[in-house]
């Protein structure tokens, strides 16, 4: 099991986020595209290299995500459940599920296959976000961080 504790930064042009690990040193930076429609967002790793980019699709109710790797390849495509905070994952990742039992979407369970394989929990906090992540299977670290950073931009950042 890992833990991470995404914070977002107070200053900088477009959302940007600091990903730490359980002893507070950065693992990952996710930011969103700065001049773009959407809300499409990359993340890095400690060594600036891009492993996850996630482009959002509009549509009228909903929102959709697609996910690629590193490589550019589509791993995923997570669809926004109309008017309830619930979100269907498919694709090379698996088929999963994110919901909340929060009306305000602050807190998630990610299930694949009924078993629950992660956590997000929104922190209520003066002045910035922060969030804990717990991945249960390791396997899917990158791709629970994009999720958890589309979560803040859809539901917290609706701005754009």
């Amino acid at each position: 099991m890992r833990r991470f504790y995404i914070k977002e930064r107070l200053f900088s042009i477009g959302a940007k986020f600091e990903i730490l690990d359980e002893n507070d040193n950065i693992a990952f930076i996710a930011e969103a595209d700065k001049f773009d429609i959407g809300k499409n967002i990359s993340i890095y790793d400690a060594n600036k290299r891009k492993v996850l980019y996630m482009r959002q699709q509009i549509r009228l109710g909903a929102h959709k995500y697609i996910a690629y790797d590193e490589n550019m390849r589509e791993i995923a495509t997570i669809k926004k459940e109309f008017m309830v905070p619930e979100y269907n994952i498919t694709g090379t990742v698996g088929v999963m599920s994110m919901e909340s039992n929060s009306m305000l979407g602050r807190h998630y369970i990610i299930k694949k296959d009924g078993v629950n394989i992660g956590k997000i929990d929104k922190e209520l906090t003066f002045g910035r976000d922060r969030y804990s992540l717990e991945v249960l299977d390791e396997r899917y670290n990158i791709f629970f961080i994009g999720l958890l950073v589309m979560i803040d931009m859809v539901r917290f950042h609706d701005d754009n």
